[in-house]
């Protein structure tokens, strides 16, 4: 078999040292890591992926679990995936240029790979007025509905529903006892 010498070097391996079983699986493992990491950096230029799609890219590109979670872990530790600080991110992306309100947000960065008890605690820290994002909502995309009419009502609040706002957040984005909607 022949290896890059930095490689070898990185291994910290000599002519003349003993080598078994254990030193080839390491640098067999090294071997592996080459193609990985730069398939890793590849898919983090995209954009900033949590560790768990990442890993999940790397195996449905057919790079075995181990050297995928070995790759991961060397991303990690270069700073290159850092799920605490993609859960922040993500929630202030959602709260502030989209103005979901949080039942959406949470989902949605559960969805990117993100652990639930962090991305709980990213939307929890916002310190958004999702009020203020409902009645932006009521005035870009709902601000042709006619208030009277029960049926348009329902159709502005549902959709506030999806956006993410709770009951009352969508209630008082409608301005419900104005219109008598109740």
């Amino acid at each position: 078999m022949t290896f890059p010498l930095e490689l070898l070097m990185a291994q910290d391996l000599h002519c003349g040292d003993p080598f078994g079983e254990e030193e080839q699986d390491a640098l067999l493992l090294a071997v592996k890591l080459i193609p990985a990491t730069e398939k890793a950096y590849q898919y983090l230029g995209y954009g900033d992926l949590s560790r768990k799609k990442l890993y999940e890219k790397l195996t449905r590109f057919g790079i075995e679990p181990q050297v995928a979670d070995a790759t991961c872990s060397k991303m990690e530790q270069k700073g290159f995936i850092d799920d605490e600080a993609l859960a922040y991110k993500l929630a202030e992306k959602y709260a502030n240029t989209k103005h979901w309100g949080p039942r959406r947000i949470l989902p949605e960065i559960i969805q990117k790979g993100i652990d639930p008890a962090l991305a709980k605690e990213a939307v929890d820290a916002l310190e958004t007025d999702f009020s203020e994002s409902a009645r932006y909502h009521m005035e870009t995309k709902y601000r042709r509905i006619n208030r009277a009419d029960r049926k348009e009502r329902d159709r502005a609040f549902q959709g506030l529903l999806r956006l993410g706002f709770d009951f009352e957040t969508a209630r008082e984005a409608l301005n419900v006892e104005e219109c008598d909607c109740e």
